[in-house]
């Protein structure tokens, strides 16, 4: 029933709330202690200045009769003068508070907000494996740090501290009641600490919910994404899906917060009879001091005192809850889970301790190599395949014969579910992950577009050196286009930003080629292994044909794997081998592979059909 109402079960919600506080005050320090600090003093000037106030004005109501009696000049006067003095203090003190404390919490709460991405970032890139960004429940979790809110934990810092300010400000002001009435201050912390129970649970509920169906929320983000993404802009128009991207995200969108709204039904109803007991306190407690100052037990400037100070003592019922100290609170505790679970989760923790560097070259071996994503059918099925050290070696088959499957199981952005590789007589399981990674440069048909200058894009991650720049450039046949650039190495690439010079597709794909070769130059001691997936796809057949031509001259002496569907360009590889239903169906050079009369013959008389009738 607690997802139907949208409350947490019995005492959970008390439970939570001093779990959010807690998560949250322990981060303070570690984002900033001289903010922390001074954010904590700021918090105690402000719960300190309501009974201050409520004091110094029930001395200068009760101090007007005497002086005006007496005169200014008499003793009666000067402590009215004092009085007035003082409050008028207590207010300018309380109006310069507010900007300080404005001041350090938003440069605080811009920290926590920087640390906490930069701690799911980290997170996210942590594990060598890239099984959490393909697993939903995981995406969900990774994605609870940005859909829950748009602005971060940041806000709860305000929260929190607005909080801790409220709850530290309304014991002066409950002592000041309790002065006057035992009775009066035990009614008043009862009605309030209820209203403050419901206020706290209608919070969680909020919260609880928008977790529950984050899922929902995150299709709705990406619609949205889809609909203003650049890359999807040509699409969007060209098949007139404005209207029907429009409606699947108001579908979405709306389908998730309707439930969510649906568990917001009762709140008002339950907020306004909660009130009721608050408003008959303070009824109570206003028609005791009234009957006090009139019979003259209190005199008037003691029942201003406490009349004001009970104001202050609203800070109970609203003080137990805050929507953003829930969601910040919540976005901190997912984020912490993401870094447990990257630390602990089976499916993320790659095996190996070996260093990449200490393995010798040697020929990579696939030994009855099996491997399926979760839940899905075999995509390498008992496959044997042998990557020579210092040559080249080509991937054909057909879309869906498992060629990508295959270079990830070779980076080990994944292990095989079954079987194993070697490389010479070492299990690749008893390597270290992330070493094995540097060892191998990658350019796959989705290469990344950084926003980043030219020089950026090709040495991405390492130093940049003009002259192997030049080299990794020329080879891949992009130097005359960077040197046609405004900036040349130095010109901002992408129209994300103003100023940076957008590219063609083939042209980007010349600057990844650039990337990987960079990358895979053996003098400046880098990648020894170079793979390519489908790296020609956006080129034009003659530009495509030119980069082949030269490819494995430049590439000599690197071990290099290219995965193609286009048999005719890898021709020149030094072996061939054809993939279908997961397994090496045919291996070998190509004229004996077109002698052989199989599969890669056929296909690639086919292929060649094509271009012969065009």
């Amino acid at each position: 029933m607690a997802e139907s109402s949208g409350t947490l079960p019995g005492g959970a919600e008390g439970a939570s709330s001093r779990r959010a506080t807690w998560v949250l005050a322990r981060e303070l320090p570690v984002v900033s202690r001289p903010l922390t600090a001074a954010a904590i003093a700021c918090t105690l000037a402000g719960a300190a200045l309501p009974t201050a106030f409520a004091v110094a004005t029930g001395a200068a109501v009760g101090g007007v009769e005497g002086a005006v009696a007496d005169g200014l000049g008499s003793a009666a006067g000067r402590r009215l003068s004092a009085s007035v003095l003082a409050v008028g203090l207590l207010f300018a003190v309380s109006q310069m508070l507010h900007p300080v404390e404005d001041l350090v919490v938003s440069r605080l709460s811009r920290r926590m907000r920087i640390r906490t991405y930069q701690r799911s970032i980290a997170a996210t890139l942590r594990p060598a494996t890239v099984t959490h960004l393909e697993t939903p429940e995981l995406l969900d979790l990774v994605g609870a740090a940005t859909v829950l809110s748009n602005n971060g934990p940041g806000p709860a810092v305000r929260g929190l501290l607005s909080l801790a300010r409220r709850r530290l400000g309304v014991v002066g002001p409950f002592l000041l009641v309790a002065h006057f009435r035992l009775w009066a201050a035990v009614l008043l912390v009862a009605a309030e600490l209820a209203f403050a129970r419901e206020w706290s649970r209608i919070y969680h509920g909020l919260v609880a919910f928008r977790v529950l169906h984050l899922p929902g929320l995150r299709r709705a983000v990406y619609l949205r994404t889809v609909a203003l993404s650049p890359q999807a802009a040509k699409e969007t128009r060209t098949f007139g899906l404005d209207g029907w991207l429009t409606e699947r995200f108001r579908t979405s969108w709306l389908g998730t917060m309707r439930e969510i709204w649906r568990g917001r039904r009762g709140n008002f109803v339950r907020v306004l009879a909660h009130s009721v007991p608050v408003l008959g306190a303070f009824g109570l407690l206003y028609w005791s001091l009234g009957r006090a100052a009139i019979d003259g037990s209190i005199d008037i400037g003691a029942a201003a005192a406490y009349a004001t100070g009970s104001l202050a003592t609203i800070g109970v019922a609203f003080g137990a809850g805050s929507a953003d100290l829930e969601e910040g609170a919540t976005i901190l505790r997912k984020t912490g889970e993401l870094e447990d679970v990257v630390r602990t989760d089976p499916r993320l923790l790659l095996p190996g301790h070996l260093s990449a560097a200490d393995v010798p070259a040697a020929n990579i071996r696939f030994d009855d190599v099996s491997f399926a994503y979760a839940g899905g059918r075999p995509v390498l099925d008992r496959l044997d395949l042998v990557v020579p050290v210092g040559r080249s070696l080509a991937v054909v088959g057909d879309n869906g014969a498992g060629k990508t499957t295959l270079v990830k199981v070779l980076a080990r952005l994944y292990d095989p579910t079954g079987g194993r590789v070697l490389v010479g007589d070492v299990d690749l399981r008893d390597v270290e992950p992330s070493s094995w990674q540097r060892r191998v440069s990658a350019v796959f048909q989705d290469f990344v577009r950084y926003p980043f200058t030219v020089a950026d894009n090709i040495a991405i991650g390492a130093p940049a050196h003009p002259e192997a720049l030049e080299r990794a450039a020329r080879r891949a046949g992009a130097l005359d286009l960077i040197r046609a650039l405004p900036a040349g190495f130095d010109t901002w690439l992408g129209r994300e930003f103003e100023g940076g010079v957008e590219l063609s597709g083939g042209e980007w794909q010349r600057i990844a080629l650039a990337r990987a070769l960079y990358a895979a130059q053996i003098d400046r001691g880098g990648h020894r292994i170079l793979v390519l997936d489908e790296p020609t796809a956006h080129l034009d057949a003659r530009a495509e044909a030119e980069f082949y031509d030269s490819f494995f001259d430049v590439t000599a002496g690197c071990t290099t794997v290219v995965i193609s569907h286009r048999f005719s360009t890898v021709r020149r590889a030094e072996r061939i081998v054809v993939l279908h239903g997961g397994r090496i169906v045919e291996a070998g050079a190509h004229d004996d592979l077109m002698a052989l009369g199989g599969r890669y013959a056929a296909m690639f008389r086919l292929q060649a059909s094509r271009f012969a009738d065009a």
